[in-house]
């Protein structure tokens, strides 16, 4: 019925409506009543609507306002968490109270057991940092100590597509003045010369074949295994031949013959 309106562009009567939309009398009354009740069409007159115009957009709702503990946001004592494990000299205890963890500190127990899964997170990421910066500095054997070791965020993100013995080979090649004599030491993993080792070495061992072998299988056939025999066509058995089945009987070895005694005329035995 509203597309019935929309089309129309214009009042409609009841009569118009029903040889419009196709509808009975009593459905289209009830579809009206419906409408009008739920504001979509307006009635101008006795028996005639039209498509009543379009509602403003409702206001946002307000963001309901974040919930306190003792005074302050979870992300305010979050950071007032972070900022006393960094130093503890910025606690301000005539407002936070004594320490985390003295005796009659006022911090929420919902804070202190969000703050130490971060750490617990944060000393295991930095663990797993510092075993793969050891094991690039292993690989590498050709090296300026520095801040740049210690940042090995570039290699996590190549780790997310190339392998890890990839990569180490490709800072080995670049590094190692064993195999060349020239190379330089690193400095930093963000070096563009051992990126782009790792990008080629990724290209060269792993990628380039994969499409090689996958180009050349492309439309052919799968071949059968190495060994696989195939039946003469001589000796080859028709599947299901030599079962006997419910439906077909075994035939007669010999043919049913019929045999009449001599010593008495006129009876017969039957015989195989």
């Amino acid at each position: 019925m509203r597309d019935h309106l929309t089309d129309t562009d214009g009042e409609q009567t009841v009569a118009q409506i029903i040889a419009g939309t196709g509808l009975n009398r009593n459905a289209c009354e009830q579809a009206i009543h419906r409408a009008v009740h739920a504001e979509q069409i307006e009635r101008t007159a006795p028996g005639t609507y039209k498509l009543a115009p379009p509602k403003p957009p409702s206001p946002p709702k307000p963001e309901p306002p974040p919930s306190l503990l003792d005074g302050l946001s979870f992300e305010e004592w979050m950071g007032h968490m972070e900022a006393w494990d960094a130093n503890p000299a910025s606690w301000d205890r005539e407002s936070l109270g004594p320490w985390p963890g003295e005796p009659g500190n006022r911090v929420p127990w919902k804070i202190n057991k969000a703050f130490a899964r971060r750490l617990e997170k944060r000393r295991a990421q930095a663990a797993a940092d510092a075993e793969l910066r050891d094991k690039l500095i292993a690989a590498c054997g050709n090296l300026t100590p520095g801040p740049g070791l210690d940042d090995v965020v570039p290699i996590k993100l190549a780790l997310e597509i190339v392998p890890l013995d990839c990569i180490l080979s490709a800072i080995r090649g670049k590094t190692d003045s064993k195999l060349y004599p020239k190379n330089e030491p690193a400095t930093s993993w963000r070096e563009p010369r051992l990126l782009k080792a790792i990008a080629e070495t990724y290209c060269r061992s792993l990628l380039i074949p994969g499409m090689v072998q996958t180009g050349g299988a492309a439309g052919t056939a799968p071949q059968k295994a190495a060994g696989a025999s195939k039946a003469s066509p001589a000796v080859q058995v028709t599947p299901g031949a030599g079962k006997r089945t419910g439906a077909f009987p075994r035939a007669r070895e010999r043919p049913f013959r019929r045999q009449c005694s001599g010593a008495r005329p006129g009876r017969c035995q039957d015989a195989r």
